[in-house]
């Protein structure tokens, strides 16, 4: 005889949360409960050893704790009690609650409410209450046949009912005319029950359903069977068992309700057994089935958990309270709150039903029913392994910044870590916030995990790079070169660029063919540019570079921009002793010797012109090799006043007269200026 256990089994999620916030009371010094907290006599009887009793009436509490049961109550209950003083842990169960709200919410809409449930029942009582006046409680299609439910109806339904009885319901409705809208309130765990139960009952000859009696879903447990066309029998304990059902059985199934602790199916499961082994004890060894297959086979389901194993499961539901997980254990898992992968501010991970996750087993008490998990546990577990990987492998790990603290940064890999102010940059930071919520590339430097202590280093990683990007500059850089850089450093001789790795100096003389008196006038610290290499000492390690090289010269055919006589304006940009440089376009500078600025002696150009001053100049001669020009101020006047003259010669009687006569004087003195303004230049000297 083989024995099939279903693959759902033990407390439910609501009734284990029940019984927990029970067994919390117990232990702070004892209370009550309303009402049985769970159908089953053994679960009722060890809480009142421990000093949690069942009351029927808020009256019977005394003013001590109360502990309110899953079924949940109408609120009604829970104003009273908190009149009498009563401390109320109303540990309702989840799915209870969304069904009370969707009672409240359809009483809203003006609907009249009809619940598919059993109106005794104490979640029926509840659920009524929070419908409001009018809502109404059937059993199944048939109660409702003689309902004058309105025109307009909402449907829920106890969240043990079976979904075939609510469907029913719906498709009456529906037939009468009636505007109908249903809120889905079955709980979903309950339904897994059901379709366990239909699968085992198809697979097994004798069905054996371990619960109450009074026990709505053990009762529809056991339906589910006998609908099957299964012998099937209800029993509270394993002493109940009788070995006569068993009688030709190849399969017996066992089953068990929602408030059924484990370690009772366990021991109506090792009854069975031992009624097969009796049976059988004289047989012969070698005629018996291997021990696998005498066994019990528990699709799956009871697997063997210790504290410390790391197992996958999937998520039933989410509370305040915590989180249920089915981990393939004859009874879901809880997660406590605080023991969900909660480790900083904003980190917070949402779970919903059907997320599969990494649990830790943080305790497994067969005699409570208890399976007690930790996400938290087991994503630190995971992120030590992975730290101490990336240790021994010397490997790079990508972490979020959390929080800035003294002496450094706080970081997410996993777990807790620690980055060294000295450990962020490759050079000091003033200022850490900035890197709050930014994300970092890290390499391990310090790990002990028994004093929960991981510090890492951004500044590793960056050396290295920066090491690797340096020897790469170096094997290639050129003079002649043109190179993209990024603008590292402002000073008053200059910039220095970022050619990758390895810095080059952009003196202030080489950022533009005009004159600039600041690099900041030009260039921003961060700015990317293209410049050009000028010289490259490898030994000293020195790069100098070029900006205006890459621009057009602005000397490259000045001859047909600016011909000899011809007259142009520029603004004087500064004095010298022996005269007044003009610039007459940026990179082009032309000097007005101090003997061009004016027909009468002139002892210092500040007596004529002044810096930022426009002028008007005449250009005398152009030399673009030597990057010079020569321009006179008193020459444009000089012509202003021959323009006059010749006007007024015009209307006079003309005698005849040479040009020579004229002008011959003035000629010879120009001639002889330029030669003296060519001996002062070369003697005093002209910056280009």
């Amino acid at each position: 005889m083989k024995v099939l256990v279903a693959g759902e089994l033990g407390f439910c999620y609501g009734v284990r949360r029940a019984v927990d916030a029970a067994l919390q009371v117990a232990q702070a010094g004892g209370g009550h409960t309303l009402g049985p907290i769970v159908h089953n006599d053994l679960v009722v009887r060890e809480l009142a050893n421990r000093g949690v009793s069942p009351v029927d009436k808020v009256e019977d509490c005394g003013g001590s704790t109360l502990v309110i049961r899953a079924h949940g109550v109408p609120g009604t209950v829970l104003e009273q009690a908190r009149e009498l003083g009563c401390r109320v842990v109303d540990a309702t169960c989840p799915f209870v609650r969304r069904a009370q709200l969707a009672a409240a919410a359809l009483a809203s809409e003006g609907r009249r409410v009809v619940i598919v449930g059993s109106r005794d029942h104490p979640e029926v009582v509840g659920l009524l209450s929070a419908a409001g006046p009018g809502a109404v409680a059937v059993k199944d299609c048939g109660e409702l046949a003689g309902v004058d439910v309105g025109e307009r109806v909402g449907v829920i339904a106890q969240t043990t009912q079976r979904r075939e009885v609510v469907q029913e319901v719906l498709e009456y409705l529906v037939h009468a005319g009636t505007d109908v809208r249903e809120i889905d309130t079955i709980c979903s765990a309950t339904g897994e029950r059901q379709e366990a139960m239909r699968r085992l009952a198809r697979a097994s000859d004798v069905v054996v359903v371990v619960g109450s009696a009074h026990s709505a879903n053990t009762r529809r447990l056991a339906e589910i069977a006998r609908e099957q066309g299964r012998r099937t029998y209800v029993i509270d304990s394993a002493g109940q068992l009788e070995a006569g059902w068993l009688e030709g059985a190849g399969t017996v199934g066992i089953a068990a309700g929602a408030s059924t602790p484990d370690w009772i199916t366990k021991e109506v499961v090792g009854k069975v057994e031992e009624m097969e082994k009796d049976r059988h004890e004289t047989a012969n060894e070698e005629a018996r089935e291997p021990e696998e297959d005498q066994g019990s086979i528990y699709e799956g389901s009871l697997v063997e958990l210790k504290p410390g194993d790391i197992v996958t499961g999937k998520v039933v539901s989410v509370d305040d309270s915590g989180v249920l997980v089915d981990v393939g254990y004859k009874s879901e898992g809880l997660i406590p709150a605080n023991e969900l992968a909660h480790r900083f501010p904003g980190t917070e991970e949402e779970l919903n039903p059907g997320d599969e996750i990494s649990v830790y087993v943080t305790a497994v008490d067969g005699q409570e029913g208890v399976l007690r998990l930790s996400k938290r546990r087991a994503d630190e577990k995971r992120a030590w392994d992975r730290l101490e990987t990336a240790f021994a492998e010397k490997a790079t790990l990508e972490a979020r910044v959390i929080q800035e603290v003294k002496g450094g940064l706080t970081v997410d890999v996993g777990l807790r870590g620690f980055v060294p102010a000295s450990q962020v940059e490759r050079g000091y930071v003033s200022d850490l916030g900035k890197y709050v919520g930014r994300t970092l590339r890290l390499r391990v430097l310090e790990l002990d995990r028994e004093k929960s202590r991981a510090i890492l280093s951004q500044r590793v990683v960056l050396e290295e790079e920066h090491e690797k990007l340096r020897a790469q500059t170096w094997g290639t850089i050129e003079e002649g070169q043109v190179r993209r850089g990024v603008v590292k450093g402002l000073t008053d001789f200059g910039a220095f660029v970022d050619l990758g790795g390895v810095d080059g100096l952009l003196h202030v003389s080489e950022l533009s063919w005009g004159r600039v008196k600041h690099p900041s006038d030009v260039l921003k610290e961060g700015q990317a540019l293209d410049v050009k290499v000028l010289r490259v000492d490898r030994d000293k390690g020195r790069i100098s570079l070029g900006l205006k090289q890459i621009m057009d010269d602005p000397w490259a055919n000045l001859t047909e921009r600016f011909p000899v006589g011809g007259v142009v304006k520029g603004r004087v940009t500064r004095l010298a002793p022996f005269g007044a440089f003009v610039e007459l376009e940026p990179g082009v500078e032309g000097l007005v010797h101090i003997s061009e600025m004016a027909d009468r002696h002139v002892g210092k150009p500040e007596e004529v012109v002044s810096p930022g001053e426009e002028v008007k100049a005449k250009i005398l001669r152009v030399r673009p090799a030597d990057r010079r020009i020569s321009l006179s101020l008193k020459e444009v006047e000089q012509d202003r006043e021959r323009a006059a003259v010749r006007d007024f010669m015009a209307g006079q009687e003309r005698e005849t007269m040479t040009i020579g006569e004229v002008f011959g004087d003035l000629l010879e003195g120009g001639r002889e200026r330029l030669n003296r303004q060519d001996r002062e230049e070369e003697k005093e000297g002209q910056p280009e």
